[in-house]
């Protein structure tokens, strides 16, 4: 199929950047072999060095795949990693899901939900160019999404975005007000918060993409300064969920009650208040829950250091916000910037 020839051209040459001598290594489970050995092949003629595919089962390796150049491969001079994450279309089922779930201990469960956190891993980033790739089912609409972001110019939005982020760190916002439909709260942002998102940059000066949703910025809030109201929509549980959600020094007080949610909202306190929050134009989500280590300007050398605005809950969830919101950002010498209008960035 050739969107999957275009998606794979783009995951080597646009987001990993690979070049020659890089040795690249694909995790994937067998669902996706098949277009992990497309990634591979593709890559060849490029680097000219064997590629290695990592099949695994759960997460456990099972076998290892070599893929060799012609002529015979050389020797690597640099690394790079991929992982192929399937994204499988969920249909709308009126079996009983809470039933999947044990209890909160259940924590394969609730990864394959999509409410586990990312863990806190200190000291041990990547060092390599790296790339998640999301693969969707054949007949799956999120196809035609992905193809319309393959046909963008990636180049220009990477610079876009690159500028957006710069632009956030230099603002030294650490107030945010956000309105929008049936949505009024404040949010604080830590001082020297760092916005992820656009290029990654390693300290040998190379840089690449993580993903083609790199437009997406996220920043670290501080978990216990929300005050307010907002209207989101989510899926909890694989069930789709709507409600208002109002919020008192930083914790959920009270919501539109459903089975799933309030199950979710009872695995630990912290889930009850918010871990960071990502923007584009015309999406904006705030993640409930567990914070992203990334987001911290240095990180400390043990969990217990970690600062008091860092939620580190296990869980997460994310809230999808008015796309039309607005956003006026306030600096710590009290001067206001309106950052975001009606759902779209300024500057």
């Amino acid at each position: 199929m050739q969107r999957k020839t275009d998606y794979a051209r783009t995951i080597i040459n646009d987001l990993l950047k690979l070049r020659e001598g890089d040795a690249l290594s694909i995790n994937t489970d067998e669902t996706d072999l098949e277009f992990a050995r497309k990634i591979a092949n593709e890559a060849l003629p490029i680097t000219h060095v064997t590629v290695k595919i990592v099949v695994t089962d759960h997460g456990r390796p099972t076998q290892v795949l070599e893929f060799d150049p012609a002529p015979p491969a050389s020797a690597p001079r640099a690394f790079a990693m991929l992982r192929l994450a399937h994204e499988k279309t969920i249909p709308n089922s009126q079996a009983d899901v809470l039933e999947l779930i044990v209890d909160k201990e259940d924590l394969s469960t609730v990864q394959k939900l999509g409410h586990l956190a990312e863990p806190v891993l200190l000291n041990r980033r990547i060092s390599v160019p790296w790339c998640i790739a999301k693969i969707h089912d054949e007949d799956a609409k999120e196809w035609d999404e992905l193809e319309k972001k393959i046909d963008l110019n990636i180049e220009e939005q990477t610079l876009s975005t690159d500028y957006r982020r710069k632009y956030l760190e230099h603002s030294d916002s650490v107030h945010l007000h956000l309105t929008g439909h049936n949505t009024d709260f404040t949010i604080n942002v830590p001082e020297n918060a760092r916005f992820i998102g656009g290029t990654q940059t390693l300290p040998n000066g190379r840089t690449f993409l993580n993903g083609l949703d790199f437009d997406m910025l996220s920043f670290i809030t501080d978990c216990n300064s929300l005050d307010g109201v907002l209207e989101a929509k989510a899926t909890v549980m694989e069930r789709p969920y709507e409600g208002t959600l109002t919020f008192e020094n930083g914790k959920l007080m009270a919501w539109t009650h459903s089975k799933e949610m309030d199950t979710l909202l009872s695995f630990d306190e912290n889930i009850r208040k918010p871990g960071y929050f990502s923007f584009r134009d015309k999406e904006f989500i705030l993640h409930l829950g567990g914070s992203i280590v990334e987001g911290l300007e240095e990180e400390p050398e043990d969990e217990t250091l970690l600062p008091e605005y860092f939620n580190k809950s296990l869980y997460t969830l994310a809230l999808h916000l008015d796309p039309k919101l607005s956003i006026l950002a306030t600096n710590c010498e009290g001067k206001t910037t309106e950052l975001v209008r009606k759902g779209f960035f300024l500057q």
